[in-house]
């Protein structure tokens, strides 16, 4: 029988912040996960030792941790694969997200996580989708901030904190280990001035010895690379798409080591991000295309097979007189991190980009799928260089089919920035957003409630449109836009009617000017189809101006409207546009709060509440069938958190491509009571949105006993610590469902 002993990892809670951890937290001695609950050890007794266990860290429910069993006495004895993955075949675990909080780390790094790699779309989706951020950005926008630096430093707070939790393993590890990654601005792609500059600013902010600065490997920042080597400063680089570009990326590594002029390299790290699935997900298209026997085969196997040759470039350029004559300066060997590791295609297995990819002095950075799958059934082998004949022969092959890989490497590296620069973009939009929702209340703060100081907007704009560009449909489905640095000014002329008027003529106007990103061919007439309500016109009159001054939609004419009731009533916001009642989830507790009933939606008798986004036009299902839906999942009792969405292309930590869909069979007590609720008054199209109360939600708030369950680790904690935790939180939950397919009994 299997013993327990302290994990050899170092503890990261001692290197936390004092502002980061507890003031009465003690030390994590030992850590235990199981897959269905967590195991705490006060007394152990064996034939030879004793051991206390305490911890305040405890591993979420939902972490399995696979075990590997050693020998002897004082040896660990339980670990998981991912200790194993260092220990006997030299390969770093890294973890591919970071969101607040950062102590959500711990957990990770007590399993064998040893590093944390980040990008733009990461932080897209943890900015937006959390409210962690807030507290420090509205101290930021209040303090003059622009949108910009207010980002920057946002995420330098969470790489400050996150370099903090892996300072013991590079300490250990003497530099070898331990990193955080921060990309450079998407923007700079095509710059190499402006990316070293870039490069030396985020390296002097962060001001960790355990940050690698991210730079992409495109031919412009290819001399970057040198050059930020040469200056002492660590990188990861990334957007590896090709052999070819790898090895530039290497010259451009010993290059800056030897211009660097510094005796002593050791402090002076690289790693080079080299993209797997995505090489697949290309090439595989490509080969349907061709669509012969022999093209077929090959699908699935480009990424690995190019993947073992760059592996063999690497031994050949680590070694030799060049390189012995860095080492004798200290230099350490620029590691090859595989990157893209999650599988995209449900086909394949969930380990495909893990498992053949095991070396010595590499990393594989691992989303949270890949992670979870590797913990629950990976196997540890060194695999990278098992059969380089093989992968020899699959890149030939692929090249006599016509496989271009120059082109494949060009290819998905404009996808991969284009896609960077879309997240960067749409993340300043949402904070423009956020800033002017905030400036707003700071605003109606200082007015002392003047009334005359503002317009009262009325609680909904019920308008329709008509706007020239052809993809908008209605002003209440206007969505923000991207578009170029230089757009046009308007004056646009509202006319709202007055909240606290008794009369429907009685109103109020105001001319504001608003700097707005929009396309400037286009005239405007947004009119009331009722005398009764709202107008508004809009005169435009061009003039180059920046970008992202003032950004809304209609959802932000809604918000806007509910601040400015709030800020001369004094009462919520938020029941202008729902009525608040006391629901069965909070009768006879005193949480010093109400739940909220919205006004659009329907309330059934069990306290369930629904809207129907989109009425399906098929069947019904009935007791016993069984169903396929895609669900999202949102704690939105606390934070709004998302904690499921998993066949959208939402991106990020939480983005799946696994088209199994959740099944169940009806009357099978499978899922919680409020999804079969929600699921048995849908038909087949539908998309159906719920507001769940604790009672209809996870029994004993254990989504182990009853579905639906989070796919990703992301997911499972953020759910998992809203459902488990004592405070006073509320656990409501809202789903998002569609109903997909129906399987008669």
């Amino acid at each position: 029988m299997a013993t327990i002993s302290k994990l050899s990892n170092p503890n990261p809670l001692t290197h936390l912040p004092s502002n980061t951890r507890s003031s009465s937290s003690s030390l994590s001695k030992c850590f235990v996960g199981f897959k269905n609950q967590t195991c705490f050890i006060t007394n152990l007794n064996s034939s030879s030792s004793s051991l206390s266990v305490r911890t305040n860290h405890p591993l979420k429910g939902s972490l399995f941790v696979r075990c590997s069993q050693g020998s002897g006495n004082g040896t660990p004895l339980k670990k998981t694969t991912l200790h194993d993955l260092y220990e006997k075949e030299g390969q770093s675990p890294w973890y591919d997200n970071l969101c607040r909080p950062v102590t959500d780390l711990i957990p990770l790094i007590q399993t064998g996580v040893r590093g944390v790699t980040s990008n733009p779309a990461i932080f897209q989706k943890a900015i937006s989708s959390s409210n962690a951020y807030n507290d420090q950005f509205r101290e930021l926008v209040l303090a003059g901030k622009d949108i910009e630096s207010a980002y920057w430093e946002l995420v330098i707070k969470d790489i400050q904190d996150a370099c903090e939790l892996f300072q013991p393993i590079y300490d250990q590890t003497d530099g070898a280990d331990g990193y955080v990654s921060v990309e450079v601005s998407p923007r700079l792609a095509d710059d190499s001035e402006g990316t070293v500059e870039a490069a030396k600013w985020l390296h002097k902010l962060v001001n960790r010895p355990n940050v690698y600065i991210k730079i992409p490997a495109t031919a412009a920042c290819v001399p970057s690379i040198k050059e930020v080597i040469s200056l002492g400063i660590s990188v990861n680089v990334t957007l590896i798409f090709s052999v070819a570009r790898y090895e530039a990326v290497i010259d451009a590594y010993l290059d800056g080591l030897e211009a660097s002029g510094l005796s002593d390299l050791s402090r002076v790290t690289s790693v080079a991000s080299f993209f797997v699935s995505r090489v697949d997900t290309l090439i595989d298209k490509m080969l349907e295309k061709i669509g012969t026997p022999e093209a077929l085969d090959l699908r699935g196997k480009a990424a690995v097979a190019q993947a073992a040759l760059a592996y063999q470039l690497y031994q050949k350029k680590f070694s030799g007189p060049r390189w012995e004559a860095l080492v004798k300066k200290g230099a350490k060997k620029q590691r090859l991190l595989w990157a893209s590791t999650s599988v995209k295609n449900p086909a394949y297995p969930d380990t495909l980009y893990v498992a053949p990819l095991i070396g010595p002095d590499t990393v594989s950075t691992m989303p949270d799928q890949a992670l979870q799958a590797f913990l629950d059934h990976g196997a540890v082998a060194r695999t990278i260089d098992s059969n380089v004949s093989e992968a020899e022969g699959i890149y030939s092959a692929l090249e006599k089919l016509g496989i271009d890989w120059k082109q494949v490497g060009d290819q998905l590296e404009l996808e991969g920035v284009d896609s960077f620069k879309k997240s960067f973009e749409s993340l300043l939009d949402t904070l423009q957003e956020k800033a002017n929702s905030l400036k707003l209340r700071e605003l109606r703060n200082s007015s002392n409630g003047k009334e005359d100081d503002f317009l009262k907007w009325s609680s909904y704009l019920q308008t329709s449109t008509k706007i020239c560009t052809p993809e908008f449909m209605s002003f209440d489905s206007l969505p923000a836009r991207s578009l170029s640095k230089k757009s046009t000014k308007r004056e646009v002329s509202l006319s709202f009617q007055s909240l606290t008027s008794s009369s429907s003529s009685s109103s109020s106007s105001q001319r504001i000017n608003w700097k707005r990103p929009f396309r400037p061919s286009c005239v405007h007439q947004i009119h009331s189809e009722d005398d009764e309500t709202t107008s508004c016109k809009l005169i435009y009159r061009q003039q180059g101006v920046e970008r992202r001054q003032f950004l809304t939609t209609s959802i932000g004419f809604l918000a806007g409207a509910l601040q400015m009731h709030s800020a001369f009533t004094n009462q919520p916001s938020t029941a202008m546009a729902a009525e608040f009642a006391d629901m069965p989830a909070l009768r006879g507790k005193d949480y010093g709060k109400s739940k909220m009933r919205y006004a659009d939606y329907t309330q059934t008798n069990s306290g369930l509440q629904y809207k129907d986004l989109r009425l399906g036009d098929g069947p019904k299902p009935k007791i016993g069938d069984r169903v396929v839906v895609d669900w999202d999942g949102y704690t939105i009792g606390y934070y709004g958190r998302i904690f499921e969405a998993r066949n959208k292309t939402k991106g990020g930590s939480f983005e799946g491509d696994d088209k199994a869909f959740f099944k169940f069979t009806l009357g099978s007590q499978e899922v919680i009571p409020a999804f079969e609720e929600a699921v048995s008054g849908m038909a087949l199209g539908g998309i159906r949105r719920i507001v769940v109360p604790p009672e209809l939600g996870y029994p004993e708030n254990d989504y182990n006993k009853s579905g639906p369950k989070p796919m990703t680790f992301s997911g499972q904690r953020a759910l998992d610590f809203v459902l488990r935790n004592q405070g006073l939180i509320d656990k409501t939950l809202l789903f998002d469902i569609e109903l997909l397919k129906i399987i008669p009994n």
